[in-house]
């Protein structure tokens, strides 16, 4: 499916979602829609197709504006999807959890079946410091697996054991709970007005690629760091 296909077919579905009065998923998917058909007309292409996608984009950027109050005044949850790309760079965490952070949450819930390898677990501390910035947090809960090798077992352990303690110096209480089981990969927020964000993780917190090396731009600032192709889905309800 070509960029125009994917377009057309998003804002239809946008479309058919504000007939429906869903008006946070048609405004997302106008959202998504419209990056689109601007992409597209960055293209070469004649005048003439070039004035017909404008047209379009304008249309449907009036419509999202109405809908966008609409959502806005709604008790529908809000349901947004990030799509990133192939060796995408700028998708930081406090970029992609902007929005469940913004509603001040005081408890978060952690899920990933695979926070055993060292990269793994560093992509976990940062996501923490994130965390640790804002001052409404109180409860951080880990869910994964055990690790495999004794190894990265007592790695693991390692770094619950001194995250936990770095935390609570924040009045962040750590709690980690093992289960072999464990299959989804999200991240949930809670507030104390009981706003719920349910961010479903494709990849868990392994989206970001390997370095060439700890000296490499991205070691600390993950603004520079190249992406997997990953979907992540944010609910609020």
């Amino acid at each position: 499916m070509d960029m125009l296909d994917e377009a057309e077919q998003t804002l239809n579905a946008g479309r058919v979602k504000d007939e429906e009065g869903k008006f946070a998923e048609a405004f997302a998917l106008y959202q998504h829609g419209l990056e689109k058909l601007m992409e597209k007309l960055k293209q070469p292409m004649s005048s003439e197709k070039k004035e017909y996608y404008k047209n379009i984009i304008t249309d449907y950027m009036a419509r999202a504006e109405v809908i966008k109050k609409k959502k806005d005044t709604a008790t529908e949850p809000l349901v947004q999807e990030i799509r990133i790309q192939n060796e995408d760079t700028g998708w930081t965490f406090r970029r992609i959890l902007a929005k469940p952070m913004a509603d001040s949450p005081t408890h978060i819930r952690i899920q990933d079946p695979y926070l055993h390898a060292r990269h793994q677990l560093a992509n976990l501390v940062a996501l923490c410091e994130l965390f640790a910035t804002l001052s409404s947090i109180s409860h951080i809960r880990v869910i994964t697996r055990a690790a495999p090798t004794s190894e990265q077992k007592s790695m693991q352990q390692k770094c619950m054991r001194d995250l936990g303690q770095s935390l609570s110096e924040k009045n962040i209480t750590l709690v980690t709970n093992y289960s072999e089981t464990l299959h989804d990969r999200e991240i949930r927020f809670k507030n104390d007005n009981n706003v719920i964000w349910v961010v479903i993780m494709g990849r868990g917190l392994d989206i970001y690629k390997k370095l060439p090396s700890w000296f490499h731009l991205g070691a600390t600032d993950y603004q520079y760091r190249k992406c997997h192709e990953v979907t992540i889905t944010l609910t609020r309800g």
